[in-house]
């Protein structure tokens, strides 16, 4: 059998093989510079010799993207992925079929989940299954759509990925502006998007619960918490003002003459909540790097837009 790397003679000398550090970094140029995540873009280099599929399977499995159940059961069984994955991509009802399978990703360094699949009901008991068979050695984490972000999540997360250095959580891509005003406010009923003063009672009590439960995470440099930390109302009286007046305006069936729109769009809204909610941000800012040390960025969903935004808007009224 010939050796992988053919050396032919060309001149009298030798050909030397290239190191492996030059065949991965083409194969990162064929996959990330070209655009193109689909395994074609390598099969020519891959077809070279099996020094050259090991490397084009390796860096191509590093990125993992799992579309349902049947494909995540269909990529445990390639052999050797399970040390070649580093970041992992799917819906956090994937791995029903073979939840065994995830503890052997003992490489897995960054994790995506999408909780769209989930309710209330289901959430923390979901999370807490995923974790206990994830490697406790993540780096980042980001869940989205999920139905609540509160203290028990965030427990579970510390108790489980202490190396934790990028935290970043949302619900609020579960409001349904893409569709009608009244999908709108139905998908606003089923998720908690404003804590404050339902779940807390101001911005210094959810502060004070969010940090002690994120306190054993000693390398968390970046947060994100997908809330808005307005009060509960705001979107109900955006609703209540701005959305009627859309809905009984002149417009064919079943379509609004104006798409939905949250109150960071609303000049109404602005007017009326803006400072408030940027002067709550602040707060909840400087508490949270004051309690957790490590932290330098953090974020929240809001609904107040910058100013250079309020601005240009009202220039646009006026003009």
């Amino acid at each position: 059998m010939c050796n992988p790397v053919v050396k032919a003679r060309a001149g009298g000398l030798a050909s030397q093989p290239l190191p492996v550090e030059m065949l991965d970094a083409i194969v990162v140029y064929l996959l990330v510079c070209t655009g193109d995540r689909a395994f074609a873009s390598l099969a020519s280099f891959a077809l070279v010799s099996r020094q050259f599929r090991d490397i084009a399977l390796r860096r191509y499995y590093a990125s993992l993207y799992v579309g349902s159940p049947r494909h995540w059961a269909r990529l445990c069984s390639i052999k050797g992925i399970y040390t070649w994955v580093r970041s992992l991509d799917a819906s956090s009802t994937s791995f029903r079929y073979r939840m065994a399978s995830l503890p052997r990703f003992t490489m897995l360094k960054n994790l995506e989940l999408d909780f769209s699949g989930d309710g209330l009901s289901t959430q923390n008991n979901r999370a807490k299954t995923l974790f206990n068979n994830m490697s406790a050695d993540l780096r980042s984490l980001k869940l989205t759509y999920l139905p609540r972000i509160d203290a028990v999540l965030l427990s579970l997360i510390s108790a489980r990925f202490s190396s934790l250095e990028i935290l970043e959580l949302s619900c609020t891509e579960r409001l349904d502006t893409l569709c009608c005003w009244l999908c709108f406010e139905e998908s606003s009923t089923c998720t908690v998007h404003s804590p404050i003063p339902d779940a807390f009672a101001t911005v210094q009590c959810l502060s004070s619960k969010f940090c002690k439960a994120l306190e054993p995470l000693k390398s968390l440099h970046t947060l994100f918490l997908g809330i808005f930390l307005s009060d509960a109302d705001v979107l109900t009286r955006h609703l209540d003002r701005c959305a009627t007046i859309v809905i009984a305006s002149p417009r064919t069936p079943n379509c609004y003459s104006t798409p939905p729109f949250g109150p960071n769009l609303c000049l109404l809204c602005c007017a009326e909540y803006a400072d408030t909610v940027q002067e709550r941000e602040r707060v909840a800012k400087t508490l949270f790097q004051a309690a957790l040390p490590s932290l330098l960025n953090v974020g929240f969903s809001s609904w107040s837009p910058p100013k250079q935004r309020l601005l240009k808007q009202e220039d646009t009224v006026r003009g």
